[in-house]
């Protein structure tokens, strides 16, 4: 598994990373220059960061689950605490990082657009449920979205939470759902087994999972495949401008 890079109408596939483990879950720098992923080698999880040709790999520390904050001077990420993850942010120089109280099992960061609050799903009950957090760790609030879910993303506008949830699968498939931040107004997006959401910048559309890569509007309607078929499974993608 390597991180790749596609144009928005499916054309300028490339490849980013060779490696002889997994490298995936990418999340883009606000200004569009840097991508920080998930890379295993061993079967441990670590943070890299590159520039968006793939050149200047670096590590950044142990965790999962990276997400740029809006103004590009923090990272979020799921960072290893015993058995269970715990929401740590981080600045990409590697320096400042620190971990927010209550937010044991969590993983799949989302920042709020003005920087002040973090969206993630945590895991330590068993279930995966979703919460915001402060990004000054004061305080988190939650669960929020009536149940469980995960893959969390924050719109471009702060008014709504994509996530993913199989609450109307009898099975282990899923679909993409929204809700408001305060965790109301819960409406399904998706009817293809869908996962994996994350918005365009605009807030006009969104990207998933179905397998493979598909462009949807916002409402969930119009999605369109990207042709990614040749690059294995497709998921956890991120938007840029």
């Amino acid at each position: 598994m390597d991180v790749y890079v596609v144009d928005a109408d499916g054309t300028g596939l490339r490849r980013l990373t060779t490696s002889p483990g997994d490298d995936f879950d990418p999340s883009w720098s606000p200004d569009g220059t840097r991508i920080a992923f998930r890379r295993e080698r061993s079967g441990e999880p670590e943070i890299w960061i590159m520039n968006v040709d793939g050149t200047e790999q670096r590590r950044l520390t142990d965790g999962l689950s990276p997400a740029w904050s809006p103004d590009g001077s923090l990272i979020a990420f799921a960072g290893p605490s015993g058995s269970s993850g715990i929401i740590t942010v981080i600045r990409p120089d590697g320096t400042g990082r620190r971990t927010l109280p209550h937010t044991e099992g969590g993983e799949y960061p989302s920042w709020s657009p003005d920087g002040t609050r973090i969206v993630f799903n945590s895991n330590l009950t068993g279930d995966h449920l979703k919460y915001v957090a402060q990004a000054d760790g004061s305080k988190v609030v939650g669960p929020v979205g009536g149940g469980e879910g995960w893959q969390v993303d924050w719109s471009p506008d702060g008014r709504f939470i994509l996530f993913t949830s199989h609450r109307d699968h009898l099975d282990n498939y899923t679909d993409v759902y929204v809700m408001r931040p305060d965790g109301s107004g819960v409406r399904r997006l998706t009817q293809q087994r869908a996962y994996s959401p994350a918005w365009s910048p605009d807030g006009e559309h969104i990207v998933f999972s179905a397998p493979g890569l598909f462009v949807t509007n916002a409402g969930g309607t119009g999605a369109i495949p990207l042709p990614t078929e040749h690059v294995g499974e497709s998921s956890l993608p991120d938007w840029a401008e």
